[in-house]
């Protein structure tokens, strides 16, 4: 919000950043986010309906990610989207998304480009 902010007080030629600037860049925000959360991603085996679905799914993901990879072990990406996406019939945005939050948390590192899973940490 911080960085959009000074970027429209720039655009307009200011150098302080007004509650205007602040205003406008928490509309783009909200509005940039909420486009990508109800975009579907174009593929995905199960039928998604809304945004509380896909976060399910998600953490049920997450959660097998986590007793699929034991702490030291890794996998190949396309591994892992051949057992969940065409095995279990997840959509691969869940497992993208269960991999981002797994990556975030520093329970797995994407390795070798991202073509790799190694789980680091419980």
């Amino acid at each position: 919000i911080t960085r959009i902010s000074e970027s429209l007080a720039k655009l307009t030629l200011t150098s302080l950043v007004t509650e205007s600037h602040v205003d406008e860049a928490i509309r783009l925000f909200l509005a940039s986010t909420m486009h990508a959360a109800t975009a579907t991603g174009g593929s995905s085996s199960s039928n998604l309906n809304s945004n509380a679905d896909l976060q399910a799914e998600t953490q049920k993901v997450e959660e097998e990610l986590r007793r699929r990879l034991p702490v030291g072990w890794s996998t190949a990406l396309r591994q892992l989207k051949k057992e969940f996406v065409d095995g279990r019939g997840y959509s691969e945005q869940s497992l993208s998304r269960a991999l981002g939050v797994l990556q975030r948390r520093e329970v797995v590192q994407m390795r070798k480009g991202g073509s790799v899973v190694f789980r680091v940490a419980n």
